[in-house]
């Protein structure tokens, strides 16, 4: 009964231990980093609309450049994404943040000439140049949010659990940072953008350097398409049918066309026709 009893705090024991091992303790601080430094940028933009729109524009305008690009990557990235290996990805990735937060802040302050404006009103070209440092950086965010999240699969629940506590601490951080930098420190709204835009460079450091690459490779290696299983569970299927039918039994119209249509289409044209079918399946989970 002493031992009934004990088990399940050994088993908590055990388990707590497992998580602090020293592979456990390099992917939970990597992916802290990576989810931290993801949604970081995303905050700090927002923090900072009022001073890069200027009282006259709607501080929605900022939300807006940076959630609508990010959803549409979101959207549409799944189905063509794992093209691209994760080495390259997360490169592309950390120059779209740090471009984006680099042209937000070496944009020049200019003044529309010939419109009255009060100084220190950003002109249109201002406003146009700022918001596409916050589309690039936004694409940047949603880009590694997809991917990020797509690589716990491959280092089990600690990862997931760590990156949601960065992407958690991502909105206290950044709003904090950016409050610190503007007025404790005095830095101008540049200076502070300017030293923001070298945070990308954390993400690399992270999957580069701290989180152990091997169970990756080693994962990479057995990926396949889930079109390809879903064709052949279709294809078992129809097979099943055709079976309880009778030995006799001759293959209907559909499977004779389907078959010599998928045996004869280029690779490419497969490929297509997967996408479409996944895009129609994904427009259906939208709209009713």
């Amino acid at each position: 009964m002493p031992s009934a009893a004990s088990s399940p705090w050994s088993l908590i024991k055990a388990h707590t231990t497992s998580l602090f091992e020293r592979s456990n303790v390099r992917v939970a601080i990597a992916f802290w980093l990576l989810g931290l430094i993801n949604n970081v940028l995303y905050v700090i933009i927002l923090s900072a609309a009022l001073d890069l729109v200027g009282p006259t524009i709607p501080k929605s305008l900022v939300l807006l450049f940076d959630v609508v690009p990010s959803f549409l990557l979101k959207l549409t990235a799944p189905y063509y994404i794992h093209v691209v290996p994760y080495r390259i990805r997360v490169i592309l990735l950390v120059a779209l943040s740090a471009c984006g937060m680099l042209l937000i802040a070496l944009t020049p302050s200019t003044v529309s000439p010939g419109l009255g404006q009060e100084p220190g009103i950003p002109s249109e070209r201002e406003i146009l140049l700022k918001m596409s440092g916050v589309v690039l950086a936004s694409l940047g965010s949603g880009g590694g949010e997809l991917s990020f999240l797509g690589l716990t699969s491959y280092y089990g629940p600690v990862s997931l659990a760590a990156w949601g506590s960065g992407t958690g601490g991502a909105g206290l951080i950044g709003a904090g940072a950016y409050v610190l930098a503007t007025t404790s420190f005095g830095l101008s709204v540049r200076s502070s953008l300017l030293a923001f835009s070298t945070l990308p460079i954390i993400m690399l450091f992270s999957f580069f350097v701290i989180l152990p690459g091997g169970l990756l490779r080693k994962s990479m290696h057995s990926y396949e398409a889930v079109e390809d299983q879903e064709h052949e569970s279709e294809e078992y299927s129809r097979h099943e049918e055709r079976d309880s039918s009778g030995l006799l039994g001759q293959p209907d119209e559909h499977d004779r066309t389907a078959a010599t249509r998928y045996n004869s289409s280029p690779t490419v044209k497969h490929a297509l026709r997967g996408l479409k079918s996944n895009l129609r399946r994904a427009r259906g989970l939208i709209l009713p």
